[in-house]
């Protein structure tokens, strides 16, 4: 009896283990970490861009309102913007993205918690859709803006380090021969730093 026991113990014990093992391989990290998200996006190089501002300045019957839609900025804030434009700084924040997934997905725009908190208006739109196919990785890049022209390249960072910004997409919509697509449900995912991958 105590024979019949033990082998049905050791049974339970490799089916747990097999089931462990699965779980491990196929729904977690290969370091054993967190779940894979369908979609990796990770924060790359922060360069200041100058030529962005000029482009507002020179342009603003055609980005004032942008300002407003794209950067979540107030109307007011963005006459602010443009009676003193020299005051302000902008930056391109570059990512990379992954699609980990076995679908194709697209990447709609970005989710900022709380922008403009302390001067910071992050861009949360994309220049279109990035449609990208399983397996395929990239770069882009948003635009954040700054209403203190008197911190410094390295302070800017330090602030916008701290900001949680996630991507917005879904799985790509399937189009049908009517003409309609269907409809996927939108996520977010945080945009981490590459050591947090």
């Amino acid at each position: 009896m105590k024979k019949k026991i033990t082998v049905a113990v050791a049974v339970i014990l490799a089916l747990a283990a097999i089931i462990t093992g699965i779980y491990f391989i196929f729904f977690r990290g290969s370091d054993g970490g967190e779940p894979k998200t369908e979609l990796a996006v990770a924060r790359d190089d922060l360069v200041e861009s100058v030529g962005y501002i000029e482009a507002l300045v020179k342009n603003p019957d055609r980005y004032k309102n942008a300002l407003s839609a794209e950067f979540e900025m107030s109307a007011e804030k963005a006459d602010e913007f443009y009676e003193a434009p020299e005051n302000w700084l902008a930056f391109d924040q570059i990512i990379t993205l992954k699609n980990q997934s076995d679908k194709d997905l697209t990447v709609y725009g970005f989710e900022v918690k709380d922008n403009g908190k302390d001067g910071f208006y992050v861009c949360t739109k994309v220049g279109g859709e990035i449609g990208m196919v399983p397996g395929a990785s990239g770069t882009s890049s948003f635009t954040i803006l700054c209403e203190n022209g008197e911190l410094s390249v390295d302070e800017a960072k330090a602030a916008i380090d701290k900001m949680e910004i996630k991507a917005i997409y879904s799985r790509t919509p399937e189009e049908f021969d009517d003409g309609t697509e269907s409809t996927e449900e939108t996520k977010t995912v945080e945009i981490v730093f590459p050591e947090d991958k």
